[in-house]
């Protein structure tokens, strides 16, 4: 009984978190991400390669990772959602964990696509605000996984980089 109530709070917690996400994201205060993703492609060279939100001090923060496979190099950025001001950058190496999506960076590239485009794309037919999107490379196919939110809470897609669609058989609830 103990085990069945405390998995029901845990559970009625991120619901609850869920929507107050929810919330919080309708009320249109905050820079939309997209926005702030082509800002970030005007400016540095490179793509795109995963996008994050999360609350830092009651704060809600965009993360961002930029990859740039000519130079090996992954630069790593945050951005206050509110108003779109960058808080932080920190540069590095590609390591051997990134390799997928560097993988996937080289086909956006030769293809002249940009993460912004293709989030744009794959979340045409879908109402929700994105609160993840990440590239990957496996098993041959290059995608982009997204995470939105709905007023019914979490779903996630897989876009296909390559053929420009949806993934149905890497799509779940």
């Amino acid at each position: 009984m103990r085990l069945w109530l405390l998995g029901f709070i845990l559970v009625s917690g991120v619901v609850s978190a869920a929507q107050s996400l929810y919330s919080m994201l309708g009320s249109g205060d905050y820079q939309p991400p997209l926005k702030v993703m082509q800002q970030i492609e005007k400016d540095f060279p490179g793509v795109i390669a995963e996008f994050e939100m999360e609350m830092q001090e009651g704060e809600l923060v965009y993360q961002f990772e930029l990859i740039n496979p000519l130079a090996n190099a992954i630069t790593r950025f945050e951005y206050r959602a509110r108003d779109g001001k960058l808080l932080k950058q920190k540069a590095g190496k590609v390591g051997a964990d990134d390799l997928g999506e560097v993988e996937a960076t080289r086909l956006i590239t030769s293809k002249h696509q940009t993460f912004s485009g293709l989030i744009t794309m794959a979340i045409k037919d879908h109402k929700g605000f994105l609160t993840d999107a990440k590239l990957d490379h496996d098993l041959g196919i290059s995608y982009l996984e997204l995470k939105l939110l709905d007023d019914t809470g979490k779903y996630k897609l897989a876009f296909d980089v390559e053929n420009l669609r949806q993934l149905p058989l890497l799509k779940w609830d």
